[in-house]
């Protein structure tokens, strides 16, 4: 079985409540790979060559992000812009992101009620580039809330868990 691949894209992770703690989670697992794009970058000059191997060698595929403005943060628009358009538009026939499984991680400072019928429609670019890619959507994982008072340890920990499990049956 090929690994999960996880592009955490977060611009501060040593002041995250939550990606962080989903972060840790997930690294208990073997079969997933954290791919923190702001840690390996910090420039911004993403190693175009390095991440399509790393495409090449996974499964499937999550983009995890904090909300910022109803977007992702700049790094991994960049990391997309880039990625996406060397793994679809190969010279060769085999087209890397083809029946990927591709999902979303998204953790939200805003309650959950900001977003509650929107969060598709806010991710819509997202999804569409998923589909382009002819590689197949999986749920969005997201988790809302996430600021200082507003949140519990306990909620995030438990947050964590179920990323955990969503990765389990997902992938």
């Amino acid at each position: 079985m090929k690994k999960t691949l996880i592009i955490l894209a977060h611009p501060d992770l040593t002041r995250s409540m939550a990606n962080k703690k989903l972060k840790e989670e997930v690294e208990k697992n073997t079969d997933i790979i954290v791919h923190n794009i702001y840690e390996e970058y910090p420039n911004g000059k993403i190693n175009l060559e390095k991440e399509l191997n790393l495409l090449k060698e996974t499964g499937t595929l999550i983009l995890q992000f904090p909300m910022q403005w109803f977007n992702c943060p700049s790094l991994l628009k960049e990391w997309i812009d880039t990625v996406f358009m060397a793994a679809h538009f190969t010279e060769s026939d085999k087209k890397i992101l083809v029946n990927k499984k591709i999902g979303l991680a998204v953790t939200t400072g805003a309650p959950k009620e900001v977003y509650e019928g929107k969060l598709e429609g806010i991710l819509a670019p997202f999804v569409l580039s998923i589909d382009y890619l002819n590689a197949k959507n999986i749920p969005i994982f997201s988790v809302h809330g996430v600021m200082p008072g507003k949140i519990s340890e306990a909620e995030i920990e438990e947050n964590a868990k179920k990323y955990a499990e969503y990765l389990k049956n997902n992938i």
